[in-house]
């Protein structure tokens, strides 16, 4: 039976005996979706599923079910669910794990977004604090350049004075040296 048989649901008036093979291959068994479909007998209510549906009187069939093989199948999808829920449970294990590693990760990242908005902080602090050390500085030079400035004023005067000065020194030794003569 191929796989595309195997999700077809089984025909109402199908016994179960008929759907199953020959020598218990347990890979031709029919498919959990062909046992729980709901079977559309004219007597059945809406909703009623049947894992066992009985042979109609239109197919003339009579015989017995096949009970080992029944409680067979009954013990596969028994081992099917466990198999499905042992799954869910790793799903759910890794599912957890996954957001426990997010979560870790997402601490780190805030951890060093604090840190790095801290040291911008410190870095804006010290960049003002470049900036009013930059300020002062500034102000001392245009201080130093002023006074030098008024300092160069200052010795060219004394500098003009002292010139002065020495001519008059020097009309006045003139005068001494042609009254002696």
């Amino acid at each position: 039976m191929s796989r595309s048989a195997q999700d077809r649901p089984p025909q109402p008036g199908v016994r179960l005996d008929e759907t199953l093979p020959q020598g218990g291959d347990a890979l031709e068994r029919p498919t959990l979706r062909q046992l729980l479909a709901p079977s559309r007998l004219s007597d059945e209510r809406f909703g009623v599923v049947h894992l066992f549906p009985e042979a109609s009187a239109a197919d003339g069939a009579s015989g017995e079910l096949n009970w080992p093989a029944a409680i067979e199948l009954i013990r596969d999808v028994g081992t099917r669910m466990r198999q499905a829920r042992r799954f869910a449970q790793d799903v759910v294990e890794h599912s957890q794990a996954v957001v426990d590693g997010a979560m870790h990760r997402l601490e780190e990242a805030e951890r060093r977004l604090r840190l790095a908005e801290s040291a911008a902080r410190d870095a804006h602090i010290r960049a003002e604090r470049a900036e009013l050390a930059a300020q002062m500085a500034d102000a001392r030079a245009r201080r130093a350049e002023e006074e030098t400035e008024l300092n160069r004023a200052k010795l060219a005067e004394a500098q003009m004075w002292l010139k002065r000065l020495y001519s008059s020194v020097q009309i006045e030794f003139r005068d001494l040296t042609e009254d002696r003569d």
